[in-house]
């Protein structure tokens, strides 16, 4: 132990005394209106409180405020603000004593044992006390140089009398938020500060920033005419996470923005992890498929996330970088792109600008040869996905580094994989808008076009996805032949069944998983495991099988092509492409497949590595890895990084209220959320995108999880903000779906149709218009959703 009058402490031990002390022996030093006091350093459960005591007395300072200073606390990676005792007007040699005791009580208490380990990792944590001259204060607050809504500003917040209750968070405060270069120029300002008060403060706050040399929080006090500073920590700007973090740094004004498509394979918010993992895969490949049509004469001349990327956490597309592929060859038309990524032609005002310049004729021509290839390759493709995502794996090992490595070298397969998806994407795409084209010629009305594409696309047998339900209801029979009792197991005792059942069930087991193992909801969000590592969420679907009604209602009949053809009153080349479409929508499901089996891998990986992190006192769980971006997790890997675990905890509970967003079909410029409001009224009718036809009628059940499908009863109609394959077990119980984002090429979609259900996509905020309860009647055919009763309850 060792005490030092504030102001007076060595160089040698700055970096001991806490970022508290530190701060304010500095400010001393630089000749900044401060209360006097000392420090007492490495002050323990040994501490000599009477040697203590006597300095106090010998100080001449009567009534003083004790507080903790912990070496760890108020630096620049995190802080303990508020973890560890403060205690205020003491005054004599036994309340000295006391408080003395109690802030070296408080390293060891609870709270900051548990903070301690989420942010500090396994650095020895020390306690220092600080002990300053108690002010009479007529007005305190707070100072932060750098005002978080907008840096230009300084915000300072007053209250009257003493801060401490502001900074506990128990006062409401006065804001003031005043620009760094009007300083002398301030209008009027309220209560509790004066004119001359506030101009001083933000001065003050500004000159000690520059000593500082960082943004900083300063806690101040005014006493008479006098204004004192009492601490200042600095404020680490660039660990403030926002809902926006990610959003793209390009403008995007005038460009036409969607969120068709991708929000299909991977709706809702994403983590940092699959931003920068699934995503970046995502648009390398969009990107890649643009380079083999000339659109771009190399990868770098778009940058990172031109095509695909995230705006306050949610998935979009940019068409317009898309857009100059009618520039680079022949085949492309703006229409082709908006068909096969919305499912539709985007109208005047909907649609953005076209980038690119337009290519010579020699040029487009070789272009175009080279893209017909590329998306009429399928044989080819088929067999390099099989190559690729069959052998592929990331090696595990518990040396984070190694780990870290591994996985980073896989990184480039996975964007190879995503860019030979998109070849299937782009015949299917392809094929379907030359239907809608030969449809469009007759009708004239793109509704009716979607409506008999959906009914062209109807049963088409060996799609991997609709696999999935078929293959359940296979496990869930022979697990009803082999113990009948199972059918009213629960989650828990169907886990445990599977370990001990009969071969039969075990050969069903093990083909599903062989198969479908590494598929689950939202599957390409890497905080997803795949079923076969997550045994809860495959026995919940495989118990909603087992106890439904177990018969398989998929009509494995295909339709007959020619006869829908001539009674609509068109020839062979509709029939031509509708078969072309059904084969790219087979494909596409299974180059889809392939991709999430390689995310399935990362997943394990990181996971791994999370375990390994937290093992080592990185992390403080291993779910926080998937709020850190790739590059961010290679510095954890090297060593311990309190900042960035506090930026995972951060973005974690941002997550959250990204969540809850809802946005528009397409945007010409930065996507921005929705108004939606919470309620509709019996009799509204919602407008929506045909993707798989009939007509029901039935009590809704709003599906924002897995928890809340667990409980979708027989024959309601499932409203969810998606469609996904993960959704699929459930088919077996509804009647009909209604969800908020989707097209006619959507996995759900796909599998809907298998089963003949009605589906309506693309409600706007449907799972807010629409509550659990109310009776809706679900129209596939007209693509709309109307509310016949509203739930009361």
């Amino acid at each position: 132990m060792q005490i030092y009058k504030l102001g007076e402490v060595p160089k040698e031990l700055q970096n001991s005394v806490g970022g508290k002390a530190r701060g304010l022996d500095k400010l001393i030093k630089e000749g900044f209106n401060v209360p006097g006091g000392f420090v007492i350093i490495d002050a323990d459960e040994r501490t000599n409180l009477d040697i203590v005591t006597k300095f106090y007395l010998d100080s001449g300072i009567k009534k003083v405020a004790v507080r903790s200073s912990a070496s760890a606390e108020d630096g620049a990676d995190f802080s303990f603000a508020g973890q560890f005792v403060t205690v205020l007007d003491v005054e004599g040699e036994q309340s000295f004593k006391d408080a003395v005791a109690k802030c070296i009580e408080s390293l060891q208490g609870s709270t900051a044992k548990s903070y301690s380990q989420k942010f500090g990792g396994k650095k020895k944590i020390t306690m220092n006390v600080v002990v300053q001259e108690m002010l009479s204060p007529s007005c305190a607050g707070v100072c932060f140089t750098c005002d978080p809504l907008n840096e230009r500003n300084i915000l300072v917040e007053a209250v009257k009398g003493m801060g401490e209750a502001l900074v506990s968070g128990t006062a409401s405060a006065t804001q003031y938020r005043v620009a760094k270069d009007e300083l002398e120029n301030l209008g009027d300002v309220p209560p509790p500060l004066s004119k001359k008060n506030l101009r001083e403060c933000c001065v003050q706050a500004l000159l000690a920033q520059d000593v500082f040399k960082t943004p900083l929080d300063i806690e101040w006090a005014t006493q008479g005419d006098d204004l004192y500073l009492l601490q200042a920590r600095p404020i680490t700007v660039n660990e403030v996470c926002d809902e926006d973090e990610f959003n793209p740094k390009q403008d995007l004004s005038g460009h036409g923005i969607t969120r068709c498509n991708i929000s299909e394979m991977l709706p809702g918010a994403v983590t940092p992890l699959s931003i920068f993992t699934s995503v970046y895969a995502i648009d390398w490949g969009i990107r890649k498929m643009m380079n083999v049509a000339g659109a771009n004469k190399k990868m770098r001349e778009l940058p990172d996330f031109a095509c695909a990327f995230p705006a306050f956490g949610h998935l979009f597309i940019n068409l317009s970088p898309m857009y100059a592929l009618t520039k680079t060859m022949y085949l492309a038309k703006k229409e082709e792109v908006d068909m096969s990524i919305c499912g539709r032609i985007l109208g005047e005002g909907e649609s953005g600008i076209v980038l690119g310049n337009k290519k010579w004729f020699g040029a487009r021509v070789i272009n175009s040869i080279k893209y017909i290839n590329y998306i009429m390759s399928q044989k080819k493709v088929k067999k390099r996905l099989l190559k690729l995502a069959d052998s592929f794996s990331i090696l595990e090992t518990n040396d984070p580094i190694k780990q870290y490595a591994a996985i980073d070298k896989s990184r480039s397969l996975a964007n190879n994989v995503a860019y030979l998806h998109y070849a299937t994407s782009g015949f299917s795409g392809a094929m379907s808008s030359s239907v809608i084209k030969i449809l469009e010629k007759k009708y004239n009305n793109i509704e009716q076009s979607r409506g008999v594409l959906a009914q062209l696309l109807e049963r088409i047998d060996g799609i991997e996805s609709v696999d999935i339900l078929a293959s359940l209801y296979n496990l869930a029979q022979e697990i009803v032949i082999d113990n009948e009792a199972a059918k009213n197991y629960s989650k828990e005792e169907l886990g445990q069944y599977l370990k001990h059942a009969g071969p039969n069930v075990k050969i069903a087991y093990n083909e599903f998983m062989k198969r479908h193992g590494h598929r689950a909801i939202r599957e390409a969000e890497l905080r997803n495991p795949g079923w076969s590592n997550d045994e809860a969420a495959f026995t919940g679907h495989l118990r909603t099988v087992l106890q439904s009604d177990m018969q398989l209602q998929k009509n494995q009949t295909e339709p007959d092509l020619g006869a829908i053809a001539k009674e609509l009153g068109f020839g062979g080349k509709l029939v031509y492409f509708a078969k072309k479409a059904r084969q790219g929508v087979r494909n596409r499901e299974f180059s889809k497949s392939k991709l999430i089996k390689v995310f399935d891998v990362f997943k394990r990986a990181y996971t791994h590595l999370a375990t390994v992190l937290v093992e080592l006192g990185r992390l403080p769980d291993t779910d926080a890895i998937f709020f850190l971006t790739h590059d961010e997790i290679g510095e954890l890997a090297k060593t311990e990084n309190p900042s960035l675990v506090k930026k995972a905890l951060q973005r974690r509970r941002i997550l959250k209220s990204q969540e809850q967003l809802s946005f528009a079909e397409v945007y010409t410029n930065m996507p921005v959320p929705l108004k939606v409001q919470e309620t509709g009224q019996a009799g509204d009718v919602l407008k929506g995108t045909s993707v798989s036809r009939g007509i029901v009628t039935g009590r809704a059940r709003v599906v924002k999880s897995p928890e809340d499908a667990a409980k979708l009863e027989k024959g309601e109609i499932m409203v969810a903000s998606f469609t996904d394959i993960g959704w699929s077990p459930y088919y077996c119980l509804i009647d009909g779906l209604v969800t908020e984002v989707g097209g006619a090429l959507s996995h759900g979609a796909v599998v809907a149709r298998e089963y003949a259900l009605p589906l309506v996509t693309n409600i706007v905020g449907a799972t807010k218009l629409i509550k659990t309860g109310d009776i809706i009647t679900v129209d596939g055919g007209a693509g709309i959703v109307k509310k016949v009763l509203t739930d009361t309850k």
